[in-house]
């Protein structure tokens, strides 16, 4: 089972525990300082939006995190998110930073674009 980009024992099914991945997430990461800036767009490239993600919350350090580790191409400085990660970001960011990513999440739980860029 794939989470956020972290591989986990099978014998751990579904029921993988969001402190588990969290763990995963923070382990030597640094993400203090770092501005997490997405913007959503349509599939055919219409830009509808640039977010801002609060410091401090799961979501920007899971999105620092993806930015660090995906093998996605840059292009101007950003990376396109798969759609599993958001979706599995956005979960975890609901139940963990509570109301201040909700808005956040539940754009990312669209079926628009997201690319991601870290600064």
């Amino acid at each position: 089972m794939f989470i956020c980009g972290y591989h986990f024992p099978a014998d751990m099914g579904n029921d993988v525990s969001f402190d588990k991945v969290i763990e995963k997430v923070e382990e030597g990461l640094d993400a203090a300082g770092k501005t997490v800036t997405l913007t959503a767009e349509t599939r055919e490239g219409t830009l509808l939006e640039t977010i801002e993600v609060a410091e401090g919350s799961f979501a920007h350090k899971a999105l620092v995190d993806y930015y660090n580790n995906t093998e996605c191409k840059e292009n101007d400085g950003f990376k396109m998110i798969y759609y599993t990660s958001k979706y599995q970001i956005s979960e975890i960011s609901k139940s963990v930073d509570g109301a201040s990513t909700k808005d956040l999440c539940k754009k990312l739980d669209d079926m628009n674009l997201y690319r991601v860029k870290v600064a």
